[in-house]
């Protein structure tokens, strides 16, 4: 209802009473002003009171404010004086003298009478006033008002009939307090009248907002507004304010200040809605009704009333959800032991409704206790389902409270295990400082027998060797158990470990152990424990072992067994061995697989992510990602951290740095301080070649061919020799190139290239990365009869590896090859491609391993004696060109479609057509024949 529809449009010739009701802070005591002051303009006099809490047992208190207005006389003000006092002495002696109540004294809440002689004379003076015109009497809060002063205004109600009076009352909706029967009396006089104020629609928001703030910020921000204030316009003022004291000219969205809290509080307080406004803050979202009137102490008729009140404020919306800034300022209104107080209860009234461990758990936390019997089991239950979900902060609040609370000496160990768990997945050097106590716990038979397993794991990955050794001896562990499952987070078969320092588990060594059975024999593990680690364990085996196809299977098993979630390090380890398999399409597939869960993974299992995603950019040459994503991985998880698998983000970044000629860069990273026990493990191998390639990089071969030494060596003595882990004898290959030594290049290069698979079955496409490789490092020991025909095979392998940088330094050398034979026009194109691809990769492409030199500008004018008319690409068409200069530099069919906005039909037909043209039947064919109309050449 607007103002026009209870504005009188005339003065009134009869009484009129109008009550004005509404939510706290809508609007009400402004429309009461709006219509008064519209009359005041018409000529009416305009007497205003406000009832007040605290005046509520004074009796008259409400309507004496009426009349100190200047529109009465000198003698009716004195009149009123004497009337209003003789009253207030009246009531308060019948107040006096009335029963005692329970606790002795007089019954304060008792009815004190007034004499109708003192409201007769009162109501003459007001009719006075009326005689003389016009007359609006406005009392605002009536609700508040003390029952003298609802007898007087009933009495003077009766009365107004025949005047010219127009009474304005304003009420509070609350749910404690229902209406004064002497107020429901008056108001049910025929010229009596009932008006509800509502909240603002969004339109109204938008309204109010755009007077403010002009009309395109109101725009975007009204949605955000409405859901906030529920429309209440003292709340949408407040957010006004705390916007302008932020201080940006076009806000992009609220801030919520000292303004909106104090909004908040005032609404609270004037709806006396306190006790449920605590309640909905201190609870999850949509509690039930049983639930949240135990706990805020309500009965379930009260309780509705509450909320409708609450609703009608703003302060919740409608299915009852309470806004999390709201949520912050009613909080923020509660004396700290208050909070706490409440929080404790919640979570006990939670506990007894059966409400899930994280929950629960989640009002401990706020309230920062948790005394009661139970409050143990729950948060580590809750930590439990945290880790699972990938929310370790959560988990190692939930513990932190569980160990600092807990009074039981025999739980304690175990709960400190668990908590460094947790910690372990923010980062091992954290949880590190826990291992001293945890250690002397399980000596002392403190922690359960299979913590052992757990820490020597946790020494292994920081390189405290001699400490793991020393826990292994002591038979810490149970003879049956040779692995343990911490959580979900990490599964440490202790026999795994064999491949971490081959060196070190030598049999004789193993044989020392027998409590904790660790050697490399499947069918020693019991078959229940299998599932838990076998597969992990088997798939290290497979790749040693250089089994490419039970590799795959082993890696798929895993990954397929991780469903969507990237949570522990057993996909990390498949996606892994895929890429050292040389199946790197393989590796990208899944990784994207998993994309979608990084939110949810651990901080931990998100660095390994990090420098998988890195080691895979740098083998496909996207440099300056590879640096990024390494780099990222180093701050996420500090270099102690890392442990002795530090090795691995260190090695991308010297790779990737050294071959973008950044080599101050690299030094900076060569310096790094490392764990010495990572030089006795396979994880240092990384690390030697990347340091070696920065050697050679940096005209330092014999230095770079100490560090490829090592590697081979240190392979061939840990039973780890993975050409696509590192590929020791082409590194080797290339420092004697660099010494002008190409027989012993050659025989390294052919010796690589025997043991690379034949190419049957599912290995048909395996290892072409360090195929290519190897035969460029082999056509440069080559004789030149021979080197053309190597170099050709090494571009298609890379061609269909992926790796841009590779595929770079088989096209230059290519160039130099046919260069060398006088091709100098085909040369230069491939020359221009070499440079185009290094440049995409950010690359400083070194100079051919060929005997020839690069091309001297003047040469692209030079033909190589082919007739160009009678070369079968002129008779492509412009379209089929196009298609095939991008199928050749490596782009798939949808790529190209969307490149050159046709459809995937259209693509494949023209690709039909050129292979038809060109007497081809293989995309990888492609590269060799477009060099001469390369979109780079000019010969």
């Amino acid at each position: 209802m607007g103002v026009a529809d209870i504005s009188p449009t005339r003065r009134p010739v009869t009484g009129r009473v109008i009550l004005i009701e509404g939510a706290a802070a809508t609007g009400k005591t402004r429309l009461m002003h709006i219509l008064a002051g519209r009359e005041a303009a018409a000529g009416s006099t305009f007497l205003s009171a406000s009832a007040s809490s605290v005046e509520r047992n004074l009796p008259l208190s409400s309507v004496s404010q009426l009349f100190q207005h200047p529109a009465l006389t000198a003698a009716e003000s004195e009149r009123a004086e004497r009337l209003l006092g003789d009253g207030t002495l009246a009531a308060m002696a019948h107040r006096i003298g009335a029963e005692p109540g329970p606790d002795g004294d007089a019954d304060s809440g008792a009815v004190a009478r007034v004499p109708a002689t003192i409201f007769n004379g009162l109501s003459a003076i007001l009719l006075e006033v009326a005689g003389r015109g016009p007359l609006v009497i406005g009392i605002d809060d009536i609700h508040h008002a003390d029952e003298p002063s609802l007898q007087f205004l009933l009495y003077l109600g009766h009365r107004l009939r025949t005047t010219s009076v127009l009474m304005l009352l304003t009420e509070c909706l609350r749910p404690t307090r229902p209406h004064s029967p002497l107020l429901t009396d008056l108001l049910r006089q025929p010229y009596a009248q009932r008006v509800r104020v509502r909240p603002l629609t969004g339109q109204g928001v938008a309204e109010m907002l755009a007077e403010h703030l002009g009309p395109l910020p109101a725009r975007r921000l009204a949605p955000e507004c409405h859901e906030v204030s529920g429309g209440n316009p003292l709340l949408v003022q407040a957010l006004v304010e705390d916007l302008r004291m932020s201080g940006p000219a076009r806000p992009a969205c609220f801030v919520f200040g000292e303004a909106f809290r104090q909004a908040v509080l005032t609404c609270v307080h004037r709806s006396d809605s306190t006790a449920l406004a605590r309640g909905l803050a201190v609870l999850p979202d949509h509690p039930s009704p049983g639930l949240l009137g135990e706990l805020v102490r309500l009965d379930a008729e009260s309780l509705g009333l509450t909320r409708e009140v609450l609703r009608a404020t703003g302060l919740i919306d409608g299915g009852g959800r309470i806004h999390e800034a709201v949520r912050a300022a009613v909080l923020s209104g509660m004396r700290p032991d208050e909070r706490t107080a409440l929080y404790l209860r919640a979570a006990e009234v939670l506990h007894a409704h059966g409400a899930s461990a994280e929950v629960v758990a989640g009002s401990l936390i706020a309230a920062d206790r948790a005394r009661a019997p139970w409050a143990g089991a729950v948060l580590r239950e809750a930590a439990g389902q945290a880790l699972a979900a990938g929310g370790v902060t959560e988990a190692v609040g939930y513990l932190r409270l569980a160990l600092r609370e807990c009074a039981d000496d025999d739980q304690r160990p175990a709960i400190h295990l668990e908590l460094a768990g947790a910690e372990w997945q923010l980062g091992p050097a954290t949880a590190a400082r826990h291992l001293p106590e945890l250690i002397r716990g399980l000596r002392e038979g403190r922690l359960p027998a299979h913590a052992a397993a757990v820490l020597v794991a946790w020494l292994f990955w920081l390189g405290r060797i001699d400490e793991a050794l020393e826990l292994m001896h002591e038979g810490a562990g149970p003879a049956d158990a040779p692995t343990v499952t911490y959580g979900t987070t990490f599964d440490v078969p202790l026999w795994w470990l064999r491949h971490a320092y081959p060196g070190l588990f030598r049999q004789e060594i193993l044989d020392d152990l027998p409590s904790l059975p660790c050697g490399p024999r499947e069918k020693a593990l019991p078959t229940p424990l299998a599932p838990s680690f076998g597969c992990e364990a088997r798939l290290a085996g497979t790749l040693v072992r250089g089994a490419h196809e039970e590799t795959l299977v082993e890696a798929e098993e895993i990954l397929g067994a991780a469903g969507q979630t990237l949570r522990t390090l057993a996909p990390v380890v498949a996606i892994a061995a895929l890429v050292y398999a040389d199946e790197p399409g393989e590796a990208v597939r899944w990784l994207d697989s998993f994309d979608g869960s990084a939110a949810r993974s651990t901080p931990l299992v998100n660095a390994f992510a990090s420098v998988l995603r890195a080691l895979i950019h740098q083998r496909h040459g996207d440099l300056e990602a590879a640096v990024t994503c390494a780099r990222g991985a180093l701050t996420d998880l500090t270099p102690k951290g890392w442990g002795v698998l530090v090795g691995f983000p260190l090695a991308i970044l010297v790779l990737a740095l050294t071959a973008m000629g950044r080599f101050k860069e690299v030094e900076e990273h060569l310096d790094v301080p490392l764990p010495g026990p990572l030089f006795r493990s396979p994880l240092v191998l990384p690390y030697l070649q990347a340091r070696g390639r920065y050697y050679l990089a940096t005209d330092r071969p014999h230095a770079a061919l100490a560090e490829f030494r090592a590697c081979g060596e240190l392979m061939t003595f840990w039973e780890c020799d993975v050409p696509g882990f590192v590929a020791w004898r082409i590194d080797q290959a290339e420092a004697h190139l660099a010494l002008g030594e190409r027989e012993e290049a050659g025989r390294l290069a052919a010796d690589q290239l025997k043991r690379l698979p034949d190419g049957q079955g599912r290995q048909a496409g395996a290892q072409l990365r360090t195929r290519g490789m190897t035969l460029r490092v082999l056509a440069a020991a080559a004789d030149a009869d021979r080197r053309t025909a190597l170099l050709t095979e090494a571009v298609e392998a890379q061609e269909s590896s992926g790796d841009r940088l590779e595929l770079a330094r088989a096209l230059l050398d290519l160039s130099a090859s046919y260069r060398s034979e006088g091709r100098s026009c085909r040369a230069t194109a491939l020359e221009r491609r070499a440079r185009s691809l290094a440049a995409e990769c950010g690359a400083e492409l070194p100079v051919s391993m060929g005997p020839a030199s690069a091309a001297d500008p003047a040469d692209v004018a030079e033909g190589d004696g082919a007739d160009p008319g009678s070369d079968p690409l002129y008779g492509l068409s412009e379209a089929e060109r196009r298609v095939a200069e991008l199928a050749a530099d490596g782009y798939t069919n949808r790529q190209i479609a969307r490149s050159l906005h046709v459809t995937m039909s259209t693509v494949e037909q023209h690709l039909t057509r050129v292979y038809r043209k060109l007497k081809i039947g293989r995309r990888t064919d492609l590269p060799l024949f477009l060099m001469p109309l390369s979109r780079d050449s000019t010969g």
